[in-house]
C-alpha cells in the first residue's frame, strides 16, 4: 500500500498547530516564500510538526522577478527570479536548505511565476536550475515544481520526471476535450496533488472526493501527497482522509501526523483553547498586481517577531 500524506496549503484560519497535526499529516507552508525566518521560529515549527510532514515553499527570488507584498523580503536585485542562478538566489539557497534541515521537510516546493510558458527557453532554464543550482544534494528534500496553467499536465509531469523532480498537478482541473483518464498512468515516481480552489466555492462535492480517492488507489505502488488549497481546505482534507480510511481499514491512522485515530473535528475546533494569536491572521501575498485567486496565505506574516529580512527598498 502506498504512503499518502494529506493536508492543506498553509494553516487554515484560526488554526492551532498541534490540533492540525493531530488530524492531518502534511502542510505546504509558505512562511519562507517572502523572506527568511529566524531559527527560533523554525524551532517552533519543528516542535509541533513531526519530521516529514512539512513542504516548504521556496523563496520567491528563485522564481519570481517581482517581490510579494511583505514587510520582510529576501535580499534581491533585478537579476532575481525566472529560475536563474542569480546572486539573490545564491544568497537564499543556504538559509533555505538550513530551514529544510531544521524542520525535516519532506518537500521543497518551487512555484512558477505567472505566465511561465512551456517554451524551449524556459525548459532550458528549468534544466539548468534543477540540474546545476537547486540540485537534490543542494536542497536536501524531494523537489516539487508547480507549473503555470499554460503547461499541459501530462507533458509537465513527463518533463519534471526527466529533471528528477515532482510535478504538482490538480487532478480536478480538466480542459474540455481532454481524455477522462488524463491523470492515470503518469510517468512519475511519486505524486503531488495540489487541489486548488480555482472556480470553486464551498466544500468539494462527494464525487470530486471520490475521484481523488480513485486516483490515490490507482497509484497504490507510489507515494502520494495531497495538499488542498480549496476554499474549505480543512474540511476537504478531513473528508478525503475519512474516505480513504473507509476504503482501506488498514489506513486507520492515515492523515494524522501523530498517528492518533481522532475523529475529525469541525472547523471551530481548530481554535486553540488558550488562543494562538500568532496564527490568527492570513494576509495574502502576491505580485505587485492584485493577487491571483489561488494565491495562498503568507504564513511568514504569522511569525512577525521571529522573521528577518530586508525591506523592499533594497532593490
Amino acid at each position: 500500500m502506498n504512503e499518502a500524506r494529506i493536508g492543506t496549503v498553509d494553516i487554515p484560519d484560526r488554526a492551532d498547530r498541534r490540533h492540525y497535526f493531530a488530524q492531518l499529516s502534511y502542510l505546504e507552508l509558505s512562511a519562507l516564500f517572502a523572506g527568511p525566518l529566524k531559527p527560533a521560529a523554525l524551532a517552533r515549527w519543528a516542535e509541533v510538526a513531526p519530521r516529514g510532514t512539512l513542504g516548504l515553499v521556496a523563496p520567491w527570488v528563485f522564481s519570481h522577478r517581482r517581490p510579494p507584498e511583505s514587510a520582510r523580503l529576501w535580499r534581491h536585485d533585478p537579476t532575481a527570479g525566472d529560475f536563474r542562478d542569480s546572486a539573490p538566489a545564491r544568497d537564499a539557497l543556504r538559509p533555505f536548505r538550513a530551514a529544510i534541515d531544521a524542520v525535516g521537510a519532506a518537500h521543497a516546493v518551487f512555484r512558477s511565476p505567472p505566465l511561465f510558458a512551456p517554451s524551449a527557453a524556459n525548459r532550458d532554464r528549468l534544466r539548468a536550475f534543477f540540474g546545476e543550482f537547486a540540485t537534490a544534494e543542494a536542497i536536501g528534500a524531494s523537489r516539487v515544481w508547480i507549473p503555470d496553467g499554460l503547461w499541459e499536465p501530462r507533458a509537465a509531469v513527463a518533463f519534471a520526471t526527466e529533471l528528477g523532480v515532482l510535478c504538482a498537478i490538480d487532478p480536478l482541473v480538466q480542459e474540455p476535450g481532454q481524455p477522462p483518464d488524463l491523470y492515470e498512468d503518469l510517468d512519475a515516481p511519486a505524486l503531488y496533488l495540489r487541489v486548488s480552489g480555482l472556480g470553486r466555492a464551498g466544500k468539494l462535492r462527494d464525487e470530486q472526493l471520490e475521484d481523488l480517492l480513485a486516483l490515490v488507489e490507482h497509484y497504490e505502488d507510489r507515494s502520494v501527497t495531497i495538499a488542498f488549497e480549496s476554499p474549505s481546505r480543512w474540511h476537504d482534507a478531513l473528508n478525503l482522509k475519512k474516505l480513504l480510511q473507509a476504503a482501506s481499514p488498514e489506513r486507520e491512522h492515515l492523515g494524522s501526523a501523530s498517528g492518533s485515530a481522532e475523529e475529525p473535528a469541525d472547523e471551530d475546533a481548530l481554535d486553540s483553547e488558550n488562543g494562538d494569536e500568532d496564527l490568527e491572521d492570513e494576509n495574502p501575498i502576491g505580485e505587485d498586481e492584485p493577487a491571483e485567486p489561488d494565491e495562498p496565505a503568507d504564513q511568514g506574516d504569522l511569525e512577525d517577531e521571529d522573521s528577518e529580512g530586508e525591506d523592499d527598498d533594497e532593490t
